[in-house]
């Protein structure tokens, strides 16, 4: 049963061809040839009366070819011990007082030593091989990783006596195994020897994983950046002190990239922090992640409170209740850009805010960016366009572009109320002489008493305007009969007939009016100008300083 069992142990864990190796089956066989040969000799008949010689051919069989031997081998002294002794031959017949029962009991007891002393040295040394090989598989696949990965692997002792260094040296820093078989400190970069000393000696302190980067001249004369991770292993021998792995990645590309994503970043910090603007970021939850400092010195305040709140906390719900719905547009990836006014520090201002969605690579929003500007300033100039564009620079009274505007207005309204329209077209008698006699700063200083005059003549419903030179207009809307245009006609005339005094000297001005009064509907603005320039000439006709009546 030991026997056999062993044979089917052995077929099944290594395969039936694996019963004899390769190479070694002649040997086997001489092996086996050469313990039947003794166990023969020791059985025959008229042979030894000892059974051990058997023994040392037996080891030999198990030492040279392991479980195989020895199975193969015990079953052969087993056979030839068995098969002697039933015959009547061998070393237990020979002895006298030994009844047939004790002689069997002998040869069991035999083959049983001889089992329990080869095949526990077998399983012994069959187990001591699969160990061996195991290790050395994974020393063959731990060495084919460290020679053949990019990472710079070390293994050195209390000494720096390097006992490996991977293939991966030459590839990384243009040196070969040899050139560092000895510590180098002289192609370490001098500002880094400290760092990287302080780091071994804690790492030999509290045996923990010691993490550093420094710099290495590479054989070219140039400095990569090395992140070397290390820690402590047992050394070679029982007792030694511990031996240091060290595994190092040129990460060079990596620190020149965060030096530059770094650059960017203080860059981009300078820009948005000094830009006249409020530039803000909000995340999906309505909260601040980002503030520029243009925004804390405006509103004096810390941003850093401002992280983390939302739009609501920060802004109060009136302001919030405004702006969420463009809040809302912007994380629905719109763009939307819009004003608002606020009372802020004893001012009122105007506010452009441009939202712009932040979308991330797989097109999610993430939130968005919020850039705002005053345009307080630009309100001013645009109103103040306004004003030059629509009103006179001298007189301050509206244009005639502001004049084209309004009376084409009250054509229309006229045409559909069929209510009268009147207008009055005015200018300043003999004014060339004034310009001529006195000069233009003169004639200026007359036109603007002349244009205040007027309205302070007029009604605040009416609209007074200078076309140009010393050509004025009123319109007057809102009436019934002429006799209202007359009145306001007869009062501009008697204003007019006080002195202007350019320069210390006293004028008298006088003005001519022609009026152009309709209850019928006027085609158009010039219809309308045409009758009323038809009475200015009949006025001038008359002498000046009077007015007439068309319609």
């Amino acid at each position: 049963m030991l026997v056999f069992a062993n044979l089917v142990v052995i077929a099944h864990a290594d395969g039936w061809h694996t019963l004899v190796t390769p190479g070694r089956r002649v040997e086997l066989a001489l092996t086996i040839v050469l313990l039947a040969a003794t166990c023969l000799a020791i059985f025959a008949p008229g042979g030894y009366s000892v059974t051990f010689p058997v023994y040392p051919v037996l080891l030999l069989a198990v030492f040279r070819h392991g479980r195989i031997g020895a199975v193969v081998g015990v079953a052969i002294v087993a056979m030839i011990a068995t098969t002697a002794t039933v015959t009547g031959n061998g070393p237990f017949m020979r002895i006298p007082i030994a009844g047939a029962v004790d002689r069997m009991l002998l040869l069991q007891l035999f083959i049983v030593i001889t089992c329990l002393l080869a095949l526990p040295v077998a399983i012994v040394l069959t187990e001591r091989r699969m160990l061996t090989r195991r290790l050395a598989e994974r020393e063959h696949q731990y060495r084919m990783l460290s020679d053949y990965s990019h990472d710079l692997v070390i293994r050195f002792d209390a000494d720096g006596v390097r006992r490996y260094i991977s293939p991966s040296v030459t590839e990384m820093l243009g040196w070969t195994r040899e050139d560092l078989e000895n510590p180098r400190w002289d192609i370490v970069h001098p500002e880094d020897i400290d760092r990287l000393l302080k780091a071994l000696a804690e790492l030999r302190a509290d045996g923990s994983v010691s993490t550093v980067q420094y710099r290495v001249r590479h054989k070219e004369g140039h400095y990569i950046t090395i992140e070397a991770h290390a820690r402590l292993v047992p050394g070679q021998h029982p007792g030694d002190p511990p031996d240091i792995i060290y595994s190092g990645r040129d990460v060079t590309r990596r620190i020149e990239a965060e030096q530059a994503l770094e650059r960017n970043q203080r860059r981009l910090r300078a820009i948005t922090d000094n830009l006249p603007a409020f530039v803000i970021h909000v995340d999906t939850r309505e909260k601040y992640t980002f503030a520029n400092a243009y925004t804390g010195r405006v509103l004096d305040v810390d941003i850093e409170t401002m992280i983390g709140r939302t739009v609501r906390e920060v802004m109060g719900e009136k302001v919030y209740a405004e702006i969420k719905p463009h809040m809302d547009a912007a994380f629905r990836g719109e763009t939307v850009t819009f004003e608002i006014e606020r009372d802020f520090q004893g001012r009122h201002h105007h506010y452009q805010s441009t939202y712009v969605p932040d979308v991330d690579a797989s097109g999610v929003v993430q939130g968005f960016y919020a850039v705002t500007f005053d345009i307080s300033q630009l309100k001013l100039a645009e109103r103040e366009l306004e004003r030059l564009a629509r009103y006179d620079s001298l007189t301050g009274l509206a244009n005639r572009l502001h004049f084209k505007e309004r009376v084409e207005l009250a054509i229309l309204r006229h045409q559909r109320s069929s209510r009268p329209i009147a207008l009055l077209y005015l200018d300043i008698d003999h004014f060339k002489q004034i310009n001529d006699s006195f000069g233009h700063a003169a004639g200026d200083t007359v036109l603007c008493e002349f244009a205040q005059r007027l309205g302070e003549s007029v009604r605040a419903t009416d609209f007074a305007a200078r076309l140009g030179g010393d050509e004025f207009v009123v319109l007057i809307e809102d009436i019934e009969e002429s006799d209202a245009a007359e009145t306001v006609a007869r009062k501009l005339i008697a204003r007019m007939r006080e002195c202007v005094g350019p320069n210390g000297q006293a004028l008298s001005v006088t003005t001519s009016i022609g009026i152009a009064f309709c209850r019928r509907t006027v085609a158009s603005p010039d219809a309308l100008m045409q009758i009323a320039d038809t009475a200015l000439y009949e006025a001038k006709a008359a002498g000046r300083n009077t007015y007439r009546m068309a319609g």
